[in-house]
């Protein structure tokens, strides 16, 4: 309940005022918009009183929405017993050190990622990280210190040093204090460092891809060019497209769509380059020119059509892969399956070429229309897919297979439910179930579950799980609980724990795409403390159409004593209360506030 003097009108004045600003969190909009929002409501016909209509109570209000979620997680934690952390680092528009992190855990059967703060630190360090780690779990989640080791799990980061380094990292300062801890370097990084390293190691492919990467700064740095381009396209009958980007920091799918783009605007690009290498137009300089000859020199050979096409169908499998690795409740039990799936893929084009390849092979002597130059043997095609078959293949088992939670991450495939036996075992999982709880039994607490019951519920519950799997075709952990919580609860806890374990840290770039909307170069001067509180509406409350604002208006009428109304007070004293600590929703007037 609000407070028992509030009127109707009180409550709906305030829920509008709420509405407003969780709708300028959820936008990414800065607090000035709160006023002439508040204006608009009230051009509309709506009562919004002439009160708390600034940039100052608009972030105050956020800040309740925010708190709001912040004890629902707590609350969240309490039920969910284990949690991992996922952290990442950057220097953000103000130019300061900062980390996010994010906090995964599981409930019956199903995983969470939740952001938790933006945090700037005055040092990029191991100890530093650290201790903000525990700091902002402490004052987030009401965690002791001892209690936040007890239920720590697991912790995800990407591969720099001061994360993952095995003498000072982060990692290593964190496992100090919890032996059991399970470390992962993000899988999505490993998958980048595993192709830039193949790419590395064969010439012929490296560049190619610098090639690609000097057309699309052919035209990204040159509005003539592109504006040439249009033209070529609108001649081909083609849609118009910006040649994207296929190096620097970009992911692979990424890559994937620079190269889709470039065959979609192949004809148009060979056009383009051949009327730009022979004009004599003045205002295309000369540098220009010797880049359009040589691009139209080497994508109109065959050796670069066939090399392109195949790249492109590798890397449209390792596409997928990557986007399977980036996903918010892809657990480490996934990984094994999801790069079996990738490698088979790839090693099937030693049989049969991909789609790309063999729209390159159908012709001979040109390719979409477009006449090309030179010859490619086939015991030159067979040559360059073994090489890059073998290449991608060797760097993706010795990326992400390799590392001190191998062994750990082998003994989670049972997570996959779909890839079980197709014939109920009694030895399947025993081993896993053991190895696993070797390693985490110091933590697995007696008041949460009995570990000595887990290998016994363990053969039980595979028993519920095929009964399960013969009338399902998409059977879930949630599912499972739902049948075999009662019978087999501590096994159960056992999954939970082991699905809030991170496979990657993709939660945390996703994060700092965001960080780098709200916190812009036109707002570098925000705190840390209020893109936390921004971030935390953006991503944990619900949507506008789904916004109950009851409970964070209950929240903000309690941190300081506050009247609703201010109707029945005498003048002098309603004019008195509006420089105090108590305020009133009556007629104040409506201050203006910078934001910060």
């Amino acid at each position: 309940m609000i407070q028992q003097n509030a009127t109707n009108a009180d409550i709906n004045r305030m829920s509008l005022l709420f509405r407003n600003a969780h709708a300028i969190a959820k936008a990414g909009r800065p607090f000035s918009d709160f006023p002439w929002l508040c204006t608009l409501d009230e051009k509309k016909g709506l009562s919004v009183g002439d009160s708390y209509r600034n940039e100052k109570k608009c972030s105050e209000f956020i800040e309740s929405i925010a708190e709001e979620q912040r004890m629902q997680l707590r609350s969240v934690i309490q039920k969910a017993h284990y949690f991992s952390i996922m952290v990442d680092g950057t220097t953000d528009s103000s130019v300061t050190e900062a980390e996010i992190m994010y906090i995964r855990y599981a409930i019956d059967g199903m995983p969470y990622v939740r952001f938790l703060a933006y945090v700037n630190i005055s040092r990029a360090n191991a100890s530093t990280i650290t201790e903000s780690i525990v700091k902002t779990l402490e004052q987030h989640l009401h965690l002791t210190k001892q209690v936040i080791f007890e239920r720590l799990v697991g912790f995800g980061s990407d591969g720099a040093a001061v994360m993952t380094g095995c003498k000072s990292g982060v990692a290593t300062v964190l496992k100090k204090e919890q032996p059991c801890l399970f470390t992962i370097h993000c899988m999505a990084h490993r998958l980048e460092l595993s192709f830039k390293t193949f790419l590395d190691n064969f010439s012929f492919t490296k560049s190619l891809m610098e090639c690609l990467e000097a057309i699309y700064k052919f035209y990204h740095n040159s509005s003539l060019n592109r504006s040439n381009l249009k033209v070529s396209c609108a001649a081909a009958n083609i849609t118009f497209l910006v040649p994207g980007r296929v190096g620097g920091t970009r992911w692979l799918p990424h890559t994937m769509a620079a190269l889709q783009t470039l065959w979609k605007l192949y004809p148009a690009l060979i056009e383009h380059f051949e009327q730009m290498s022979i004009t004599t137009d003045a205002s295309v300089s000369s540098d220009s020119k010797a880049k359009a000859k040589g691009f139209f020199k080497t994508l109109t050979t065959r050796k670069t059509v066939i090399l392109a096409s195949l790249l492109t169908d590798a890397i449209d499998v390792l596409h997928v892969l990557s986007l399977s690795l980036q996903h918010t409740y892809c657990s480490p039990g996934c990984i094994i399956d999801m790069l079996n799936v990738a490698l088979l893929k790839l090693e099937q084009f030693k049989q049969r070429p991909g789609l790309y390849l063999q729209a390159a092979l159908s012709e001979t002597m040109s390719f979409m229309g477009v006449p090309i130059s030179g010859t490619y043997n086939d015991d030159q095609l067979c040559t360059a897919i073994h090489h890059v078959v073998d290449g991608l293949v060797e760097q993706l088992q010795k990326r992400l297979l390799d590392g001190s939670s191998g062994n750990l991450t082998a003994s989670m495939t049972f997570l996959v439910l779909k890839n079980w036996p197709e014939e109920h075992t009694q030895e399947f999982g025993n081993e896993a179930i053991h190895v696993l709880l070797r390693h985490f039994n110091p933590i697995l607490h007696d008041s949460i579950m009995n570990s000595t019951r887990i290998p016994e519920e363990w053969s039980t519950l595979k028993e519920y799980v095929y009964k399960l799997k013969n009338g399902s075709k998409e059977l879930t952990w949630v599912g499972v609980n739902e049948v075999a919580k009662d019978v087999c609860p501590n096994v159960l806890h056992f999954v939970d724990l082991l699905l809030s374990l991170p496979a990657s840290s993709a939660d945390c770039e996703r994060g700092f795409s965001l960080t780098k909307f709200i916190k812009s170069d036109w707002r570098s001067k925000l705190l840390d403390k209020k893109v936390t509180n921004l971030m935390t509406v953006k991503l944990n409350s619900p949507e506008i159409d789904g916004f109950d604002p009851h409970q964070s208006i209950q929240l903000w009428l309690g941190i300081r004593k506050r009247r609703l109304s201010s109707s029945e007070l005498p003048e002098s004293d309603a004019e008195s209360d509006s420089d105090d600590d108590t305020e009133a929703l009556g007629d104040n007037p409506c201050s203006s506030s910078t934001a910060f």
